[in-house]
């Protein structure tokens, strides 16, 4: 009988991934674009909206992984 994996494995290397993004737009928010001013080109007050879009994603993502699996498995099930 094969070993299911963790469900939550992933978890840890999505908030890495998320953490890191965030932190480079923070430093390209910083560094600016020539021209203009930091008031015309920040994005800060929109990046815990940019994340909170991300965690959604990696949930919907998630739930269907799990309803994928269910459904192979009560596929094998009804093959026996």
């Amino acid at each position: 009988m094969m070993r299911r994996p963790n469900r939550f494995a992933l978890v840890p290397l999505l908030v890495t991934l998320l953490l890191v993004a965030h932190a480079t737009s923070l430093v390209a928010q910083e560094r600016g674009l020539p021209g203009t001013t930091l008031a015309e080109q920040s994005l800060r007050p929109y990046s815990f909206v940019f994340i909170a879009y991300a965690i959604a994603w990696a949930l919907v993502f998630g739930w269907v992984v799990s309803v994928a699996r269910r459904a192979s498995g009560l596929a094998r099930r009804l093959e026996e």
